[in-house]
């Protein structure tokens, strides 16, 4: 039934609206600069950016433009208001006008030129304090040409900013103008969650009641339903005992996806786990959910409202990826026994809600909802049908699963690649942050030679089994066939180390050093050297990130890709670029498939006493 008086105080606003304003699709998803709310303010989490963007500004040479840049709600206009309200006489202007859209209208490209004139190829002297310009990077791709088709001489700005971004741009021709310093500060490159990253504090300002929180609890304290309200908890756990957990879950996801996930997507992240659109948004107010709850005393709704099941169930950017995480699909015995044996000792399923009950009781914390929960799960199940009694089994499974996460009582919900991979990754990053510096280490080179090189070894014997062949312990790729209707027989032998393909700094480090530095970047990918530089030619690289490495380590193992064709026309050229790289080799060995015989041989370059050229060749297995 629905609820005509509520029992809360009508005083307080309710913390749960604030909560759901949060969402990406919410008018408090975007900031404008001299236009922030106070829910804005509040979530607003200061980071190295915003102490760089000081820092330059304040410097005793600054540059003449400071660009924050990035994707939307990535947080550009977030930055230039903290400047604004903290530092705004460090600057000659705070330019915002290229945030919200993602291509400039007429009018647009034209306001912005008369702001930046002082940028200009031809203006007659540089501001004598930096402008802050806050831009998506898709606004500046296309106001490059625009300014060009208008006249307006932008030359020597648009070759700093898409060099910085590593973006491809021709070397500029006619007189130089005056000299330009500009420095870019790209948000993308910024981590938002695991070590470093802002998730860790953004869900210290979920704490009920806590100082700079989004949750005024003050209505929770006069309302009896808290103790039917999973959002309460959520927030109690999220922002104490749960936090590192979740934050660990959210650094996965965006290894996933290779690439940090934007600080409005976590906000959305956030705000769907802890309200659950399909429990609350039918209410205007979603306190009105829990008030309904708990005059029906529906222990259901608190059980798939609360932290271990709505962790990975959210929908959004974020919450696909983190359900994809979830340790209820783990192959693992913990899952097996939760499942096999939910329902059937009542007393033993709610012991784990139990432990996370004194957990927070022993940092004097409380969240009502957890014992309300532990309270039915100790109840035996009784009229069901068959179908309520699997969908009860199942949520009591995945409580009893997901509250074990998060007490830190299971393994990593992660398989053998994943582990390799972020053994890699962590191996790369320390390097290349030392290679970068200018500092050698011989422990951080130790673990590229353990855990990078073994990771190389595992893309060679990939590369073979998904686009060439293996045979003798060698790794063959095919020779290019120009008619597509006819099937490769010859294959040529390469090899892949760290000798072949070592470590060298990524795009985004090589490019804007000083930028992806005062970020605090952390890569996404580990970036190999195949080819190096030629003469008005670069080499090639091979950047692999998690789904990359997942599909060749995947096709190692005779398991077949799932689909990603992108990565997998990406990995194509990376193998074909291998193959021609091993084929301008001397002394190269061929494995060649005979049509008629339908044998295989491995043909090998013999020298000889004459130095003429001869051949061997011997009959290998499939």
């Amino acid at each position: 039934m629905t609820s005509t008086q509520p029992p809360y105080g009508h005083q307080f606003p309710s913390p749960l609206i604030a909560i759901r304003q949060m969402r990406a699709d919410s008018q408090d998803a975007v900031v404008a600069v001299g236009g922030q709310t106070g829910t804005q303010a509040t979530a607003y989490v200061h980071s190295l950016v915003d102490e760089a963007i000081t820092e330059l500004a304040s410097s005793p040479s600054p540059p003449h433009a400071i660009f924050v840049t990035g994707s939307a709600g990535g947080g550009k206009s977030g930055s230039a208001e903290y400047q604004r309200q903290t530092h705004e006489g460090l600057f000659s202007a705070i330019v915002e006008d290229a945030t919200h859209a993602d291509s400039p209208g007429e009018d647009q490209a034209d306001s912005l030129a008369r702001r930046l004139a002082l940028l200009a190829d031809d203006a007659v002297q540089r501001p004598e304090a930096p402008l802050l310009v806050a831009a998506n990077i898709g606004m500046l791709i296309q106001l490059a040409p625009m300014w060009e088709e208008r006249g307006y001489k932008f030359t020597a700005l648009v070759h700093e900013l898409f060099t910085r971004l590593g973006l491809p741009i021709s070397e500029p021709d006619g007189p130089p103008g005056l000299p330009l310093e500009v420095a870019v500060l790209n948000l993308d490159h910024r981590p938002t969650s695991g070590e470093g990253g802002l998730l860790s504090a953004m869900l210290q300002r979920l704490s009920p009641g806590g100082e700079k929180s989004l949750f005024d609890a003050r209505r929770c304290g006069t309302c009896p339903a808290v103790s039917h309200c999973p959002a309460y908890a959520n927030a109690v756990l999220l922002s104490s005992t749960a936090g590192p957990a979740f934050d660990k879950l959210a650094r996965r996801a965006a290894v996933e996806r290779g690439r940090s996930d934007t600080p409005r997507a976590l906000w959305d992240l956030v705000s769907r786990v802890i309200l659950p659109p399909q429990l609350y948004d039918r209410f205007a107010d979603p306190c009105e959910a829990s008030v309904q709850a708990s005059q029906d005393d529906d222990v259901a709704f608190v059980l798939a409202g609360l932290l271990p099941v709505a962790a990975f169930t959210a929908g959004g950017d974020v919450g696909p990826r983190v359900a994809a995480q979830a340790p209820a699909l783990a192959p693992t015995r913990e899952a097996y026994e939760a499942f096999a044996n939910a329902g059937l000792h009542p007393a033993q399923d709610a012991e784990p809600l139990r432990r996370l009950v004194e957990r927070l009781a022993a940092a004097g914390l409380n969240a009502p909802a957890l014992l309300t929960a532990a309270e039915g799960l100790e109840k035996p199940f009784s009229g069901l049908d068959s179908a309520q009694e699997r969908a009860w089994r199942d949520t009591v499974a995945r409580t009893v699963i997901g509250t074990r996460y998060f007490l830190g009582e299971l393994p990593d919900p992660q398989g053998d690649e994943e582990e390799q991979f972020l053994r890699a990754l962590t191996a790369y990053d320390h390097w290349q942050t030392a290679h970068l510096s200018g500092s050698a280490d011989t422990a951080l080179e130790e673990g590229v030679e353990r855990h990078v090189g073994a990771m190389v070894a595992d893309l060679a014997e990939g590369f073979a089994a998904l686009f060439g062949a293996r045979a003798a312990g060698s790794t063959f790729l095919p020779v290019h066939n120009y008619d597509a209707r006819a099937q490769t027989r010859a294959h040529v032998q390469f090899r892949l180390s760290l000798t072949e393909a070592p470590p060298v700094p990524d795009r985004p480090s090589e490019s804007n050093p000083e930028g992806t530095r005062r970020v605090g970047y952390r890569p996404m990918a580990v970036t190999l050297r195949l080819e190096p530089d030629q003469p008005g030619r670069p080499g090639a690289r091979l950047a692999v990130d998690l789904p990359s490495y997942r599909i060749l380590s995947g096709a190692k193992r005779g398991i077949a890709s799932s689909g990603d064709a992108e990565r997998v026309y990406a990995l194509r050229r990376a193998a074909g670029t291998l193959a021609r790289l091993a084929a301008d080799q001397v002394g190269v060995a061929m494995l060649v498939d005979d049509p008629e015989s339908e044998c295989r041989y491995i043909v090998e370059p013999r020298p000889t006493f004459t130095r003429k050229l001869a051949l061997s060749a011997r009959m290998v297995a499939e």
